[in-house]
């Protein structure tokens, strides 16, 4: 047979591309070995017999050394993970030429230039010079001879795959790691096992996946995190390994950040219904016979998507089919996915409260009252007494205009603003701690706010209100997105109210809260804020601001709104830019342009990272 030896044993669940280990390396030396067998003369049987009475010390010293393939060491090549290549490091920079020595230079533009042959193993007379050289190591330099003109003939005629696996194999080492990209024209999907086309977009929308979306969903954790990490951070690039596999979940987890990307971040043209009518033909067929974890978790996805995209009818058919998967576990607490199982009650909360309906879910995460479940040592502070904290809303419980749920439910907010706002200060493990607590405590108050119906009264606006406040302040979604979905539904409860004057009789200053709030999330330049803004001037909040201006020279407009929203609740890092803009707009002062206001978003994003969750 002629002497090539066309054998890679390398595939997608290799540890390393770039060096071999024990096994791999003992399959290649017999692979070799099986392709070189030949007759062995008289003499060459004679110098069999003198190589079996080696000394004990030659034994050690040819063993260590394989003549062919030097033992790699495992300190020189980083172990890379292919996924992470193809989804995080696209395009990979090419190994600079200046970090490769000359000699070894030459020999890798030969071995994949030329593609030669692995060289054979040397004859038994070459023993004594190989004992010397494991003795003495010293660098070496293997001669390479000029092939034939015949044989670069037929080799200019093999397939691109064949001369990309030989010059996997015959590529000599380098002080500097290699990487896929090197040995193949596909760094995204090295091994042509993705059913979905992948290009740039798909890269970009994959990255996103695994840098924006799923950090955002548990902010809470990265937040209070001096590595912003989380729970479920390697979940990340499992779900981007398995979608690879499977076109029905790769379409749909494209279709989901598509989605989020036009609607949340308002970047159009990212191909959503390509993606979302790809995923829907793919599930039909798959539906019966794909692994529930694999359905559940594609469910999820089209859930998003439709929801991103204020499809709100198609989301609820995509939950009906979730709670049909979770009944056949026994139940939401039964899925054996911890992180899809919160995905999918995050989820549900936030749809449900653009919505102002009843959760779908249960919300079944609720740790309870801080310092009744944090243990000592994880504390913030001793406990505190909150009656500082929204001190007009404690009053109005106090006396009694509110009913009794709506009083927990301020108190439970009162205790979760606390911990918002000392978190950043505490110990790095208390402040993980109460981040965690913080996010599934609001999301425990707003379901328990989503319950309740007040139709047709004030308690209504101030229950919605409160929920605005909750969602802007402690949710990333909800400072991008939710609330301004929501102030046109607050708009039209406070429009629909039987008998404003007596509703709100007592309720004054909650009232005008109320109304700032609904300034404040709604989309810059809307039609709600300005209407927000003209009844703040009718219930003259904006004339009762002049006279404290006019008695306390050394305010301007937005201290003495600042001043009123602390007495309810206000949490100065994420809504001081709408607080000024709400402070121009009440004083007279220059607004933003329409154009700048059609494309704004709720508030100001560069702000968000210094949201909990």
């Amino acid at each position: 047979m002629p002497p090539l030896f066309l054998f890679v044993n390398k595939d997608a669940a290799s540890v390393s591309l770039t060096r071999s280990n024990a096994a791999e390396q003992t399959s290649i030396n017999s692979h070799v070995q099986r392709g070189r067998r030949h007759r062995r003369s008289a003499t060459s049987a004679s110098r069999a017999g003198n190589r079996g009475r080696k000394t004990p010390g030659r034994e050690r010293a040819t063993d260590t050394t394989d003549p062919v393939l030097p033992a790699p060491d495992p300190n020189l090549y980083r172990s890379q993970h292919i996924v992470d290549q193809a989804v995080v490091d696209v395009p990979e920079a090419p190994v600079p030429s200046d970090s490769i020595q000359p000699t070894e230079a030459g020999n890798l533009h030969h071995g994949v230039g030329h593609h030669t042959e692995l060289p054979a193993r040397p004859s038994p007379r070459n023993d004594a010079a190989e004992v010397t050289a494991s003795k003495n190591p010293a660098p070496r330099v293997r001669a390479k001879s000029k092939p034939p003109a015949a044989k670069t003939e037929k080799q200019s005629s093999r397939s691109p795959v064949t001369e990309k696996s030989i010059a996997l194999l015959n590529s000599p080492h380098t002080p500097t790691p290699r990487d896929i990209s090197q040995v193949t024209s596909s760094s995204l999907d090295p091994f042509g096992q993705s059913v979905v086309k992948l290009n740039a977009h798909v890269a970009k929308l994959c990255r996103y996946f695994c840098e924006s979306f799923h950090p955002s969903v548990w902010h809470a954790e990265s937040w209070a995190s001096r590595e912003h990490s989380y729970t479920y951070q390697t979940s990340a690039v499992e779900v981007i390994q398995r979608a690879m596999q499977s076109e029905v979940e790769m379409n749909a987890m494209l279709a989901c950040m598509a989605a989020r990307i036009e609607n949340v971040d308002l970047v159009p043209g990212q191909g959503t219904d390509r993606y979302m009518g790809s995923a829907l033909m793919a599930v039909r067929k798959r539906f019966s016979s794909a692994p529930k974890h694999q359905l559940l978790l594609i469910v999820f996805h089209l859930y998003a998507a439709d929801a991103y995209r204020q499809n709100y009818q198609a989301a609820k058919i995509h939950m009906q089919a979730a709670k049909a998967l979770f009944d056949s576990w026994g139940g939401l607490d039964y899925v054996p996915d911890p992180a899809l199982k919160e995905l999918f009650i995050i989820g549900d909360g936030h749809m449900s409260a653009v919505l102002l309906e009843p959760c779908s879910l249960p919300c079944e995460n609720d740790p309870g009252p801080y310092w009744m479940v944090t243990p000592p040592e994880l504390q913030l502070a001793p406990q505190q007494d909150l009656s500082s904290i929204a001190p007009s809303f404690q009053e109005l419980c106090r006396e009694g205009y509110l009913p009794d749920e709506l009083v927990e439910a301020i108190q439970e907010t009162a205790e979760c603003a606390w911990v918002l706002l000392y978190a950043p200060y505490g110990a790095p493990e208390a402040s993980k701690y109460a981040a965690r607590w913080l996010q599934w405590r609001h999301a425990a108050v707003r379901y328990r706010l989503l319950a309740m119906d007040y139709t047709g009264s004030s308690l209504d606006a101030i229950r919605v209100g409160l929920l605005m406040w909750i969602l802007t302040s402690m949710v990333i979604l909800g400072l991008k997105r939710l609330g301004g979905l929501i102030a046109p539904k607050l708009r039209k409860i406070l429009l629909s109210m039987n008998e404003p004057r007596l509703q709100w009789q007592g309720l004054v200053q909650a009232k005008t809260w109320v109304l700032t709030i609904g300034a404040m999330c709604s989309m810059v330049g809307s039609e709600e804020e300005r209407w927000f803004v003209d009844q703040l001037f009718e219930i003259g909040f904006a004339e009762h601001i002049r006279r404290v201006r006019e008695t306390h020279l050394e305010l301007d407009t937005s201290d003495v709104l600042r001043n009123f929203e602390a007495h309810f609740f206000y949490y100065d890092a994420i809504q001081r830019p709408r607080l000024e803009r709400l402070a121009r707009l009440i004083s007279g002062g220059p607004s933003e342009t329409p154009s700048s206001a059609s494309q704004s978003s709720p508030s100001d994003a560069s702000r968000k990272s210094r949201s909990p969750t």
